[in-house]
């Protein structure tokens, strides 16, 4: 009978190992499925600002025309601002979810261009700023050009974007 006990104890004990193996294992693959479509979702928000920002030397060049409204090259770098700033928070999302490190140095890159592209929207002298910036603006215009969607950025990128991005200055 003390057999037979034992038997069924031990049978019972299976079935709840393989039940809750079972239910990790779902739970697990759910957890994977939402991280996923939540990087595709982060790599969707991003495709339209490192679209335009792939051409923000050859737009700091033309806001830099004799020709040029400062009205519109206030509103440019108040639009190159906000594709900026959309970039720092993608790749902030990205090197939560992925755990890699290259989105932290583009977070940081992002941060700088911010930084420089409020200053240059609230400075007086907006021609002047990127006149100065204009070669390393059309550098990371090269290599920002080179990245169709922020999941292909490469750690050699970020860095190349790290280093270009604490170049600019606005004074």
């Amino acid at each position: 009978m003390k057999k037979l006990i034992t038997k069924w104890v031990i049978v019972a004990i299976l079935i709840l190992l393989i039940a809750y193996s079972g239910f990790a294992t779902y739970n697990w693959l759910e957890e994977e499925r939402i991280r996923s479509y939540t990087v595709n979702d982060v790599v969707y928000l991003s495709d339209m600002s490192l679209v335009d920002l792939g051409d923000v030397g050859l737009g700091a060049e033309y806001l830099t025309k004799p020709d040029t409204t400062d009205e519109l090259v206030r509103e440019s770098t108040l639009r190159y601002f906000w594709h900026a700033r959309t970039l720092y928070y993608s790749s902030g999302m990205l090197r939560v979810l992925t755990n890699d490190d290259k989105y932290r140095l583009f977070q940081i890159a992002m941060s700088n261009l911010q930084a420089f592209f409020i200053e240059a929207y609230n400075g007086p002298n907006r021609k002047e700023i990127l006149t100065t910036n204009l070669a390393t603006l059309k550098q990371m215009d090269d290599t920002l050009g080179e990245i169709l969607r922020i999941n292909n950025l490469t750690l050699a990128d970020a860095e190349k974007l790290l280093a270009l991005s604490g170049n600019l200055t606005i004074g």
